[in-house]
């Protein structure tokens, strides 16, 4: 499948349209960045946003409020123990590294609207990774009920919960997590022309990054691969680079895979 579509960064949808429109092919290759690793499977991420609600107050009775900021703390470090418990019970073998394959945080932090107020509502956003064959939804309810625990905990918040939003409802990411077995042959194809090229074994891993292939697997029954060069460490970096070297290699590579799967004579 040779494709360019749009709006690759967050939702997909450009990819999820070709889907729609009933495009399929017996398999696909995926240029996303992988350091010229083979990639059979790409991680979830669910992007999430959390509104707390403190008791409003003036500056001057403050002890007659509920601080939001001491609230959205509380909220915060509750996430950090979600993380904890995911990277102790969480496994794949494709992810050996699962301590930089699973994050689960806060990104941004907002309260307060100025130095002399009050502030009576928090807002904190995030994101979350799952593997693949974790359930993608049950991962959600996994994660309000964890919220709810905290607010169930709290002397405030057990009345006023949390209101938590997950990125398919504000226009965040929402990416299920996607693989292909290893001994797929659009798999062997790549790695025995990476072997023909560079005379060298290539890694096999999993993307520790979403990826549009989810769609492709996961709805469009297109078998996909990701393959390409420059490391996925720096992406979204202010000095992401891809290696010249790595770029000639990934073409190489492309192309005898191309030739090889379609049964193209030397």
């Amino acid at each position: 499948m040779d494709d360019l579509v749009v709006d690759e960064e967050v939702s997909g949808h450009g990819t999820l349209d070709t889907v729609l429109r009933g495009y399929r092919a017996d398999a696909a290759i995926s240029g996303e960045t992988s350091t010229l690793a083979v990639q059979p499977a790409c991680i979830g991420r669910i992007w999430f946003q959390i509104l707390v609600r403190g008791k409003k107050a003036g500056i001057q009775q403050r002890y007659n409020g509920v601080n939001a900021i001491d609230l959205g703390y509380k909220v915060k470090t509750a996430i950090d123990e979600l993380e904890k418990q995911r990277l102790n019970t969480i496994s794949h073998p494709l992810y050996p590294n699962i301590l930089d394959t699973l994050p689960c945080l806060i990104g941004t932090f907002e309260s307060g609207s100025f130095p002399s107020a009050f502030p009576d509502t928090c807002l904190l956003k995030g994101s979350l990774a799952t593997v693949p064959g974790e359930d993608h939804n049950g991962v959600k309810e996994v994660f309000l009920e964890h919220i709810a625990k905290v607010a169930a905990d709290d002397p405030w918040m057990k009345d006023n919960p949390p209101e938590v939003t997950f990125g398919n409802k504000f226009g965040g990411l929402d990416a299920e997590a996607a693989d292909i077995p290893t001994d797929h042959p659009i798999v062997t194809t790549m790695v025995d022309c990476f072997k023909e090229i560079t005379g060298a074994e290539p890694e096999i891993s999993g993307r520790q990054g979403a990826a549009d292939t989810r769609f492709l697997i996961n709805n469009g029954d297109t078998p996909t691969v990701i393959f390409g060069p420059g490391p996925t460490a720096v992406m979204h970096a202010n000095d992401e680079y891809v290696d010249i070297d790595d770029y000639m290699t990934a073409i190489k590579v492309y192309a005898l895979s191309i030739c090889d799967w379609c049964g193209v004579d030397d």
